[in-house]
């Protein structure tokens, strides 16, 4: 009988908090935990033709980091959701980590419960990460996005990644080969931008949010 739970993957380095991801998710009734790895070299020697839909990644690994991993599996299955875990809320970490088609950025004094629950979130097409992170996001994909706008803080991470590259005049179908998405999830996300920033058009957007030249 098929299981209709999302299927999860972890890498984590640190055997403590291994066992106790393992031990949580395995338990899960959202997720069916397909295997942990204590590497990045682990992980990419097991993963054979089991679908992945999220991996949880700690970025600080031995070895190959997980930036290299996210980069790796989104190349190989770009379906596959990746969400950086890890104690820093460094930036040029989180950075890195969504230019590797990252979704989310969790840090591991987050309860357990409630990373069950941001991961559900990006399975659904959102992106997770804290108030602070997501500002330090809209600071580095736009500075002009900061601050003075305050509707603006009410993007998502992805949603100022796609507002920025539609500002460097990407068409739909680069946008979503650089953010590894579909179109259509491309239009659905800007659909959204335009209501939370009260704008009908391209043109519009690129109006009110203008760089400085």
């Amino acid at each position: 009988m098929k299981s209709d739970k999302n299927t999860l993957a972890i890498i984590e380095d640190r055997r403590v908090i291994l066992d106790s991801l393992t031990a949580f998710f395995g338990a899960s009734e959202r997720f069916d935990l397909v295997f942990a790895a204590d590497s990045a070299e682990q992980f990419m020697e097991r993963w054979d033709d089991q679908r992945i839909d999220l991996l949880l990644c700690d970025i600080g690994l031995p070895g190959k980091s997980g930036i290299e991993v996210a980069w790796y599996v989104k190349r190989r299955s770009s379906s596959t959701q990746v969400v950086m875990y890890t104690v820093f809320d460094d930036k040029d970490a989180i950075f890195q980590a969504l230019c590797a088609g990252a979704s989310g950025y969790l840090l591991k004094n987050t309860p357990l419960p409630q990373v069950e629950e941001r991961l559900i979130e990006v399975l659904n097409g959102g992106s997770v990460m804290s108030p602070h992170v997501a500002r330090m996001v809209i600071g580095h994909f736009n500075p002009y996005l900061d601050k003075p706008y305050a509707d603006v803080e009410r993007l998502t991470p992805r949603e100022i990644e796609i507002v920025s590259l539609l500002q460097d005049g990407h068409s739909y179908k680069q946008v979503a080969t650089q953010t590894h998405i579909s179109v259509d999830t491309v239009k659905y996300h800007i659909r959204n931008i335009y209501g939370k920033l009260q704008i009908n058009s391209r043109s519009e957007l690129i109006t009110k949010y203008k760089r400085p030249t």
